[in-house]
């Protein structure tokens, strides 16, 4: 009887503990992953950094295109690069715990939800600008036809 009971307690243990471990797992691949994508960048940065100071035909400042069509994105951008400036002085296993515990507490749907938003709105302008374009166009078009109504019509000599 002690043998089953001690059997039944483990099957169990192993039956209740699996979900938590499957989500342990889960983000700790998803964590796992952020940070290799991180620490690949960040590699990779350091080295065109050395490769630009040997270089000196590749220009040193970064494109920077003010791309922002409210003061959120602003905001937002101005945020993660303070943040990306603090990031890069951890190591690869501090990194992991910080993005462990984000993907843990969810903030990484917040921040999809948050791009997708932005893609959202960047489409939005993007008609909104073509559509004006359209319409200069058109304005443009009828002018030049009006200009074209107030000449006298060509007749043979």
């Amino acid at each position: 009887m002690d043998e089953d009971l001690i059997a039944f307690g483990i099957v169990m243990l192993l039956f209740l503990s699996f979900p938590l471990l499957t989500a342990l797992s889960i983000t700790g691949c998803v964590a796992h992953s952020r940070t290799k994508a991180w620490d690949k960048a960040r590699n990779q940065h350091a080295v065109s950094l050395e490769s630009s100071e040997t270089n000196r035909l590749v220009p040193d400042g970064e494109d920077s295109e003010s791309d922002f069509y409210d003061t959120d994105d602003e905001e937002e951008h101005n945020q993660r690069q303070a943040e990306e400036e603090a990031d890069k002085h951890l190591t690869f296993g501090q990194k992991f715990r910080k993005e462990f515990k984000e993907v843990w507490t969810g903030k990484g749907k917040t921040d999809v939800l948050k791009q997708k938003e932005r893609e959202e709105r960047r489409k939005l302008a993007k008609a909104v600008a073509r559509e004006l374009e359209r319409r200069e166009r058109r304005k443009a078009r009828a002018a030049k036809k009006a200009s074209m109504e107030d000449l006298p019509a060509y007749t043979k000599a």
